[in-house]
């Protein structure tokens, strides 16, 4: 009787931990995308500078402009949710509020970057796996002037 429970007891631990591994695998997308895109509400907005963020992180080089959110993190996550057990996938979806956002574009000496803050609306994809994964669109409503 002791070895059976020992058996099961052993299995559930190794089924914990496959699904563990799996859920993580699927939200590898979605931390990128936090760690690229994210501005922790922890430092004023206005104490965000492009030259830092863009040295600090793993921004993409190859484009012409940079976006960083500046929100609670989970506001982001929500956007993907239809219900509260299941989420939208492979879908384009508009915030329904808007989000303080830093667009950094590489100045002209391409030694510094230039910074442009507002307030707007953004359109997200919900990745295969339910998370948000990229930015698509932005619709500016305010700029917020330094």
């Amino acid at each position: 009787m002791s070895s059976s429970l020992k058996v099961i007891g052993l299995l559930l631990v190794l089924l914990l931990t496959l699904c563990g591994l799996l859920f993580q695998s699927q939200n590898l997308s979605w931390r990128d995308f936090m760690k690229q895109h994210h501005l922790s509400s922890s430092l004023e907005f206005s104490e965000y500078r492009c030259d830092d963020l863009m040295r600090e992180r793993e921004a993409p080089k190859d484009k012409n402009y940079h976006i960083f959110i500046y929100t609670l993190w989970h506001r982001i996550e929500h956007i993907c949710f239809r219900n509260w057990r299941d989420r939208y996938r492979n879908v384009y979806m508009w915030a329904q509020f808007p989000f303080k956002i830093l667009k950094c574009y590489l100045g002209n000496n391409k030694k510094s970057y230039k910074e442009h803050r507002s307030y707007s609306y953004i359109e997200f994809h919900c990745g295969m796996n339910g998370f948000v994964d990229s930015i698509e669109d932005i619709r500016l409503l305010e700029v917020i002037s330094n």
